[in-house]
Formats: C-alpha cells, structure tokens, sequence
C-alpha cells in the first residue's frame, strides 16, 4: 500500500467547509484508471482504490457516492484532453488521432462498463450518469469535426453526419467485439469510408 496521502485541511479563502485535498483526489483518479484497465470494472471496488491510492474509504465517498459514479468520473477526467482542438491539425487528422486513442486507451474498459450498466436495469442512475459526463462530451465533439469537415469540402453535403458519427464509433467497439485486432492505419481508413476527402490546403499527413 502507498503512503497515505496528507488530507489536513488546506486554507482557502472565503471557502466554506473543508477544502479538497486534490492531491488526493488524484491519487483516486490515478488509482481508479489503473485497476479500471488492470482488473476491469467488475474488479474495481471503492476498498481497492481507496488501499492503492493510500485514503480513506471515506474519503472517496466524500467526493464519490458509488462505483460507478467513481469510474465514470475518472474516464471522463482522463480523456477531456482529447476534446480541444490544435489549429495546425485538419478536422480529418483530429478525428484519426480521436480514434485512435480512445481506442488504445478506453475502447475495452468502456464496453465493459456500459455493458454493466446495461446490465443493471434496476438502476438506470449510473447509465444515465455515464451517457451525461462521458458519451454526450465526446459525441459533441466529433460532430463537431464532422460538421469542420464539410465547412472546409472535405465532406459532400449528401452524407448524414449522424450515421457516420455512428459508424467511426460503432467501428471501435465491433473490433472489440468481434476480437478483430486493430492493426495500424484502421482509422484512416473507417475515415476514408465515411468520404471526409484529404484537405489541399493542408499539406502532408491532413
């Protein structure tokens, strides 16, 4: 087990009740992705993460009500990088580099818990907790690109941005699925598929 992270109250300010230690709340988040990727959502529990991340159980009950309200958290904090934009880099490339990741670093992991929160028809909270902070985010974005691509003609008018949305992310999850691996150039490809084109003006790589 870890050293346990320090939580004296830190001064804040014309704040009110106890501060958060973020330090840790990101020994929590740190934790909580490891054994998510590690062990599955079906191994994580609040008791392991709260040992691997040196706290108490009460002190991620404090900032989580449940497991799945731990974990949803902790996807969603771990990818909001992917959802900026870098001027130099063309809708296309922002939506191979999109796939890409979130296929190497979420694609299993995710189809586990919605397939668990699925399962669960008892409690719909957690499902609709995961779709508020994870899927409605990433989904706004990738429209977004679509709808970038078609500003810049790299997209015709005739194709329907919501089908293709669909298909770019149902792809990651029919390979893990069907246990297809996911060989080099994939994303390019189901890009290409969809007939976003290259951009002119954009040199190599767009």
């Amino acid at each position: 087990m870890t050293a346990p992270v320090d939580e004296r109250p830190v001064t804040a300010a014309g704040g009110r009740g106890r501060p958060r230690d973020e330090r840790a709340s990101t020994a929590i988040m740190a934790a909580a992705l490891r054994q998510l990727d590690q062990l599955g959502y079906g191994g994580v529990s609040m008791e392991s993460v709260a040992a691997e991340a040196g706290v108490a159980r009460a002190t991620i009950y404090r900032r989580y009500r449940d497991k799945a309200d731990l974990i949803t958290a902790a996807i969603a904090g771990n990818s909001s990088d992917h959802l900026s934009s870098e001027p130099s880099m063309t809708p296309r490339r922002h939506l191979i580099s999109y796939l890409e990741a979130f296929d190497g670093r979420f694609g299993e992991s995710c189809l586990e818990v919605i397939g668990t929160l699925l399962g669960a028809r008892h409690h719909r909270d957690p499902l609709a907790l995961h779709r508020r902070r994870v899927v409605e985010p990433r989904m706004r974005y990738l429209q977004a690109l679509l709808e970038r691509a078609r500003e810049r003609g790299q997209i015709g008018d005739q194709v329907d941005l919501d089908l293709a949305l669909e298909m770019l992310v149902g792809s990651i999850f029919s390979r893990r699925i069907s246990g297809i691996p996911s060989e080099p150039g994939w994303a390019g490809r189901a890009v290409d598929l969809i007939g976003i084109g290259p951009d002119t003006n954009a040199g190599p790589g767009a």
